[in-house]
């Protein structure tokens, strides 16, 4: 009985094997990454205190998981005179295969910034805030973050593609910004103003308390393809680059074309294409939280009421999702949706004992 397995009456020959493979190295090495940060802090008057510092890493030997390693140069090598960009492998390597998808050490990443941080360190005047700005690059050479974001369109492990393939990484922000913002209004009794107010008065005006959330960032990189891949190179995303003919940046995009589009086209027959991974900003994000929060003073102690009228995305600023990136799509460079919500108000109480 072979249980639905094949009986072999003798040994198989391996050179008529086929299918797809999966493999992994065996000189596997272990993830390594160096993080490395100078602070300097200074306090100013007022109680505000300045933090400028640099943070950095360093990542190697990271997992990749889904190069295919069975693949040729572009038919361009040897046909067209002059093309270089990937040649120096004549014939798939195991021609009887399809796909050897391979888990590989060889991620590479680096993280560098400059961070800016000022706070006050009292609630002088009733006022406490927390500002930061950060300046960063951070670069890789490829592979996933593990939540589904795509890498782009990669060369390896084509010969003289691993430069090229550097670029930058999907978790990339040039600026961010954030600002944080609690405010004890001075009316009430007790406090600079309306400290003479009769029980009716302060209990509408008297007591507030507002606080801001804001959040400002640069857009996050855009992975440019040419999805009609005619290099002949089987990679595992199937897809080329476009070639670039020029920078592609607007200075007043739109939602219908976010980038110059003609900037972009789809490379020669047999050809890789010449753009990088990465070369443009998707849109950037700006958001506002604000709350006004009225407290309550009860009768019996330790007990108090809280009202609060919250305003998420307060003044309704429309934020974008990144516009189409395949160069052979008819929504290439257009925005087709937004992300997170429009504006939302909600008021709730709260009754501490």
């Amino acid at each position: 009985m072979s249980d639905g397995f094949p009986i072999l009456s003798q040994p198989t020959d391996p050179s008529t094997f086929g299918g797809n493979l999966q493999s992994q190295n065996l000189d596997f090495k272990l993830g390594r990454i160096q993080q490395y940060n100078v602070n300097v802090e200074r306090q100013l008057p007022g109680d505000v205190v300045v933090t400028v510092g640099y943070a950095g890493s360093k990542s190697s030997h990271i997992l990749v998981d889904g190069y295919n390693l069975n693949v040729a140069s572009p038919i361009a090598c040897g046909s067209v005179p002059g093309y270089t960009f990937g040649c120096g492998i004549t014939t798939a390597p195991y021609p009887n295969f399809g796909t050897i998808a391979n888990i590989n050490d060889f991620g590479k990443a680096r993280y560098d910034s400059l961070q800016i941080k000022a706070e006050t360190k009292s609630s002088r005047h009733g006022l406490y805030a927390l500002l930061g700005y950060t300046w960063a690059r951070a670069l890789d050479n490829g592979f996933s973050d593990g939540l589904g974001t795509t890498a782009g369109a990669t060369y390896f492990p084509l010969p003289g593609t691993s430069r090229a393939d550097w670029a930058l990484s999907q978790i990339h922000l040039t600026h961010s910004f954030t600002a944080s913002i609690i405010y004890d209004l001075p009316f009430g009794k007790g406090k600079q103003f309306g400290s003479n107010w009769n029980g009716p008065v302060n209990a509408i005006l008297g007591n507030w308390e507002v606080d801001v959330i804001e959040k400002i960032t640069s857009g996050f990189p855009l992975f440019l393809i040419s999805s009609t891949n005619g290099s002949g190179v089987s990679f595992s995303s199937n897809a080329n680059r476009p070639n670039q003919l020029c920078n592609g940046r607007l200075d007043n995009p739109t939602v219908s074309q976010f980038f110059d589009t003609s900037c972009y086209v789809d490379p020669p027959t047999g050809e890789l294409g010449n753009a990088s991974r990465t070369p443009l900003y998707g849109p950037g994000f700006v958001n506002t939280d604000f709350s006004a929060i009225k407290h309550f003073q009860l009768p019996r102690e330790g007990t108090d009421l809280e009202f609060r009228a919250e305003f998420f995305n307060l003044f309704n600023h429309a934020q974008f999702f990144t516009p189409g990136q395949d160069v052979d799509s008819s929504d290439f460079g257009v925005i087709t949706q937004t992300v997170n919500n429009p504006r939302l108000i909600q008021f709730a109480l709260k009754l501490r004992f």
